[in-house]
């Protein structure tokens, strides 16, 4: 018996809401939610937390949250309300993505993409990608700022390729950045775009809404140096280094640093060539019981995203959009850290994917819609079947 289409599609929604539900079992990642403490301090009318805390910095004798601090105010509201100890973070992260859904949505209508690819490629972007797995994840440590810069990112863009108004886009562009640091490199790409949508208005036009862009921007900018200043006594003190590492990544910052061409190869092995590596164990080392947390690359995890290649929007938008995901892949790449604790997924890859996904949309204009497809039906598969099926799977064969 064949379903109608209409039946098809809700038995696909209950199927997916039943894989959401398996992998938000899945137990969450170490140390409390940074963002959720930074909040609970605010309120107190303090800038450092208590600690020690995993990844909080030291300075002096007290603790700080060296992360940027918008997630923090997102989840200000809650946590005046419960206290961070009791903040349902995985149900805010399921708010934020439903949200995420509805802008990517309309950055899609924005680039004229036929409204019936657009539930693909917006379920490719959510469940495609490392997006589920930081959702997933969102009770723990830095997780929930990977779905806040996502969301600020695509907010920008829909802003810069629709009306382009400067001052939200450069508002969005900044606060992404306010979310996750590499997110830096979504700033001029939007500044361009927002002076690039106006080039048929005028030079006028295209100064006044740049420099609005330029001034949100700045502002964004400012309440870092500032925040920085007063927890650091430098404005350009990130606080990073203030950080206590352990293991392997305390050993590779003694000898290279934060950032060294030295942790190329290995970045770049996570990045484009690992594949899904699963563990087994039991007596007979039969039962999978787990996923090299180290991460799956984007080739093996989110295929579809080299659809990107055959995007032709125009040349200098092109090269544009290539520049900031390729000056953000570098900068990553030198870092001493991957993402790692990762499952199916390069984390890091979110900081440029709103731009690369948007390449991606307008690139299967030029490549066969089945071709397309079957690459985001196996990534959201796979996802299915680490974050969901696995943990189940591993259970019921632990005997083996």
């Amino acid at each position: 018996m064949v379903l109608p289409p209409s039946s098809r599609k809700v038995l696909l929604v209950l199927l997916a809401l039943v894989a959401l539900g398996l992998s938000l079992r899945l137990p969450y990642y170490g140390g409390p939610n940074l963002y959720g403490l930074q909040a609970q301090s605010w309120l107190e009318g303090r800038l450092d937390v208590p600690g020690p805390v995993e990844d909080l910095s030291l300075y002096g004798d007290r603790y700080y949250v060296a992360f940027p601090p918008f997630p923090a105010l997102v989840v200000l509201p809650v946590v005046a309300l419960t206290g961070h100890e009791h903040v349902p973070y995985r149900a805010v992260a399921l708010v934020l993505a439903g949200f995420v859904a509805w802008v990517a949505w309309r950055v899609l209508r924005r680039l004229d993409i036929p409204e019936a690819d657009r539930p693909w490629l917006v379920a490719a972007l959510l469940a495609g990608t490392a997006f589920w797995f930081c959702v997933v994840q969102s009770e723990a440590v830095w997780f929930l700022a990977h779905v806040v810069a996502v969301m600020c990112s695509l907010l920008a863009l829909e802003e810069a390729l629709g009306p382009a108004r400067g001052a939200r886009a450069g508002l969005w562009a900044g606060l992404a950045f306010l979310s996750r640091q590499l997110c830096v490199y979504l700033i001029p790409f939007i500044l361009w775009v927002v002076w690039w949508r106006h080039a048929e208005e005028g030079r006028r036009r295209q100064v006044r809404e740049g420099a609005l862009a330029i001034v949100l921007v700045g502002v964004c900018g400012g309440v870092y140096l500032l925040l920085n200043a007063l927890r650091f006594g430098d404005p350009f003190n990130t606080g990073y280094a203030g950080m206590p590492l352990e293991d392997f990544l305390a050993a590779r910052v003694e000898r290279y640093g934060l950032f060294h061409p030295a942790y190329v190869p290995f970045n770049f092995f996570h990045m484009f060539l690992e594949g899904p590596h699963f563990h087994f164990g039991g007596k007979r080392m039969l039962a999978p019981v787990g996923i090299d947390g180290m991460g799956t690359s984007l080739t093996l995890a989110s295929p579809f995203l080299f659809v990107a290649l055959a995007a032709l929007p125009e040349r200098r938008l092109r090269w544009a959009a290539w520049a900031m995901v390729g000056l953000c892949l570098v900068h990553m790449l030198h870092y001493y850290n991957n993402g790692w604790v990762q499952l199916n997924a390069q984390r890091f890859s979110l900081d440029f994917l709103p731009v690369l996904w948007v390449l991606m949309a307008l690139g299967t204009r030029h490549v066969d819609a089945r071709w397309w497809k079957a690459l985001v039906a196996w990534s959201i598969g796979l996802n299915v079947f680490v974050l969901a099926l696995l943990p189940v799977l591993g259970r019921a064969l632990r005997k083996l």
